[in-house]
């Protein structure tokens, strides 16, 4: 429980994220939001389907493509697959590495 308490805190206490426009890069097709993270750190991602449960996610450069499934959470929308945490809220969102609690980056938006 106290696995999602923290990371929910903290995204309440940031500004979330959540662009629905698409700028069409992407690392194997069309369709994805790119974002920049005040740490640097480039984030692609886009809704699996139109019910807006899953996310595929992509850091930077690797060809990792990370399949998120939206858990409970609390203001905005919460994705993870154990490895990998997104956040999103408004326009903008937080990465992180779950396990660990590490942030990836936060205010992560279109740029």
């Amino acid at each position: 429980m106290l696995r999602y308490f923290v990371p929910v805190l903290a995204l309440a206490l940031l500004a979330g994220c959540s662009s629905h426009s698409s700028d069409g890069k992407a690392g194997t097709g069309t369709g994805w939001n790119h974002w920049v993270c005040d740490s640097g750190a480039e984030v692609r991602w886009h809704y699996v389907d139109p019910s807006r449960s899953v996310v595929d996610l992509q850091l930077g450069d690797d060809d990792v493509v990370h399949h998120l499934e939206e858990e409970p959470g609390g203001s905005g929308a919460f994705y993870s697959d154990g490895l990998i945490g997104l956040s999103i809220k408004g326009d903008q969102g937080v990465v992180y590495w779950v396990e660990s609690n590490d942030l990836i980056g936060r205010g992560c938006k279109a740029r």
